[in-house]
């Protein structure tokens, strides 16, 4: 899978846009060859944080100018939040940046990681690891469930996996990631 998957990034061109500073952030969807298949690394955040509290996501946060790239973004904030080091990452190919609800610009990442790995989970930011396997993501259709946004409910696409609702930008991604294996 890994493999084609990289043939499919490197032919895909993904789109930009345009951010405010303050706005712009970025992410790393982790992938992690696991035996016969793939696992995607997400994160549970804690309950304590600011924004997203309790949700899954991507390692990823805010960019800042000492990183001048948003890839640099993403790896630091694996660094800060899981521990994984910028060497171990091997970057495959981007998405299409994404403006979430909240307003801000997500630019994302698809890199390579080694599994097992020994994480070191940042407790103020991360509660637990999910480990969803690709085959998984493949074979489950999204739900929708209703997220507020300025007073209205608007429909958000949604996976549950093992107890988890995945939902909102974090599903968005990857379902888009699956479009691109599947195309």
């Amino acid at each position: 899978m890994i493999p084609r998957l990289k043939q499919k990034l490197a032919a895909y061109s993904p789109s930009s846009l345009h951010s405010e500073a303050g706005t712009r952030a970025s992410v790393l969807i982790p992938l992690a060859p696991d035996g016969d298949d793939t696992l995607i690394l997400l994160t549970k955040r804690t309950t304590t944080l600011t924004y997203h509290k309790g949700e899954i996501s991507f390692p990823g946060g805010m960019y800042e100018e000492d990183d001048r790239e948003t890839v640099r973004t993403a790896i630091r904030e694996c660094g800060e939040e899981i521990g994984l080091k910028p060497d171990d990452i091997q970057i495959v190919g981007r998405l299409d940046d994404m403006k979430t609800l909240t307003g801000f610009v997500i630019t994302p990442y698809v890199g390579l990681i080694p599994y097992p790995y020994d994480f070191k989970i940042n407790p103020d930011e991360v509660h637990h690891l999910i480990y969803l396997p690709f085959r998984y993501l493949m074979d489950h259709e999204p739900g929708t469930v209703a997220a507020e946004h300025q007073g209205k409910s608007v429909p958000a696409p949604v996976i549950y996996y093992e107890g988890e609702r995945i939902w909102g930008a974090t599903c968005k991604l990857l379902l888009q990631l699956r479009q691109i294996l599947a195309g």
